[in-house]
């Protein structure tokens, strides 16, 4: 029997093992761009920041073109003996792999093109990057319909995500804290021997219990793949997911810039490493607590009530932009409210799944993990851009040996202000337009089980 006739059987500790381990190895590939990529591209590599930034841009346009027609092309793959997504899964792991190489140090082996050979690296990674994003985060909504074993898996799906982001954010300052090219290989390739073992052992061990799209199901055309992301969830999560990642992209890209500029005399990237460390005081506690409120309080409050305990963190940080027991107190503040919202995005991201089959008949597992993922990809292209547009602004010069003084408050402004001002607009998105209640949500879902077993018993 192919996974795909399976029914919702109980989920074992291997297969949420094995879930735990695809997810770890989906977080290097884009948490290293985001941490490193744009230091690396200009401090080591010599590219100017705007053409950057204009490069980080560009791809998003060439993702809203590809991004959506991926999604359309998955949701139409045949199943195999493995399911429709994990033998895609594994296909882009290693195709994605290969293209990460050429990202980074591309442009480095070959000087005399380095501005061509990142465009085009980068921009293809857009699209092996799909093949492979798409395909994990297509398969939660198919492994199983009952909400419980859901909201585990979307548990060991953040703590998967956020451990690998955790101890990348730990050790990869460590590694590259000299600056040379030499450390940036022993990161880079380390990371992607993560990725590929773990992405495709983990592919292996997990299983598409919920049949996806039976063969009489009606298929919906290109032009109605607008008419499924405009449903009112779906689409107000989708904008309050590019603000909130935009926000966290634009501190993760200014990081590094922040560290090595303003607290170079306490110890740069070597208090990078630290705060790391001392945000999991704050993370694990939140995520603990992130399943207890949402059960009592539903995942839209407690969504809220993370992001305003996460801009309060951010905030903190104006008392004494580069005092240490400021930085630790709201580091430790921040974390706790990021580690209640964020396990809540990919669950929310299930529901508004389950809601489009439910309002439209319609399997689109493939159509909202897509647009997800451009989402995401806008973000970082965003969250990328702006701080070096900003550090431009205020007078940064690339591999200068002293940066002006004026760089310091275009770097304060990516950090601490622009971040909060648009976790605000989240918060008031979510408040006034997210409209699936737990009742709602509970009705919904007693529907779904039914017509599922019925599509598993055709």
């Amino acid at each position: 029997m192919s996974d795909t006739q399976k029914t919702n059987t109980k989920i074992g500790i291997g297969e949420k093992f094995c879930f735990l381990l695809t997810n770890i190895g989906n977080i290097p590939l884009m948490v290293l761009l985001s941490m490193f990529l744009t230091f690396f591209y200009t401090e080591v590599v010599g590219l100017d920041a705007g053409a950057v930034a204009t490069l980080f841009l560009l791809s998003k346009v060439v993702d809203g073109i590809s991004d959506p027609v991926m999604g359309y092309l998955m949701d139409r793959v045949k199943p195999t003996k493995m399911g429709r997504f994990r033998p895609m899964l594994i296909m882009g792991t290693i195709i994605c792999s290969i293209n990460y190489v050429l990202v980074w140090f591309g442009p480095a082996w070959a000087p005399g093109a380095k501005i061509a050979i990142a465009y085009i690296s980068y921009l293809a990674l857009g699209i092996t990057f799909d093949i492979m994003d798409i395909s994990l985060n297509s398969m939660l909504p198919l492994m199983t319909d009952d909400l419980k074993t859901r909201d585990q898996l979307t548990t060991i799906k953040m703590f998967g995500y956020m451990g690998g982001a955790m101890a990348l954010s730990i050790i990869g300052p460590m590694i590259v804290a000299d600056g040379q090219i030499s450390s940036y290989y022993k990161l880079i390739f380390g990371a992607l021997f993560i990725v590929v073992v773990f992405s495709i052992s983990g592919a292996l061990g997990i299983h598409e219990r919920v049949k996806a799209a039976p063969d009489n199901a009606e298929k919906y055309s290109f032009f109605d793949l607008m008419k499924i992301i405009c449903v009112r969830p779906v689409l107000v999560f989708f904008v309050i997911n590019l603000v909130t990642n935009t926000a966290t992209m634009v501190q993760s890209g200014v990081n590094t810039y922040y560290y090595s500029f303003m607290m170079a005399d306490k110890g740069g990237l070597a208090i990078m490493s630290f705060i790391s460390i001392i945000t999991l005081f704050g993370q694990i506690p939140g995520m603990l607590l992130s399943g207890v409120f949402s059960a009592k309080l539903g995942k839209k409050k407690t969504y809220i009530i993370g992001a305003v305990i996460f801009v309060l963190g951010v905030l903190l940080r104006i008392v004494d932009p580069t005092g240490l027991p400021i930085l630790y107190a709201a580091s430790v503040i921040a974390s706790f409210g990021s580690g209640i919202q964020s396990p809540l995005n990919y669950g929310i991201q299930a529901d508004n799944t389950n809601y489009v089959e439910y309002k439209t008949n319609r399997h689109a597992e493939a159509a909202i993990a897509s647009t997800s993922s451009f989402v995401t990809k806008c973000a970082q292209g965003l969250g990328g851009a702006i701080p070096l547009y900003i550090l431009k602004a205020f007078g940064y010069i690339e591999q200068a040996p002293e940066q002006a003084a004026s760089v310091n408050t275009g770097i304060l402004a990516s950090l601490i202000y622009l971040p909060a001002i648009l976790f605000v607009v989240a918060i008031i998105v979510m408040a006034i337009g997210y409209n699936i209640d737990k009742k709602q949500l509970d009705t919904m879902n007693e529907a779904l089980i039914e017509k599922h077993a019925k599509e598993a018993a055709m």
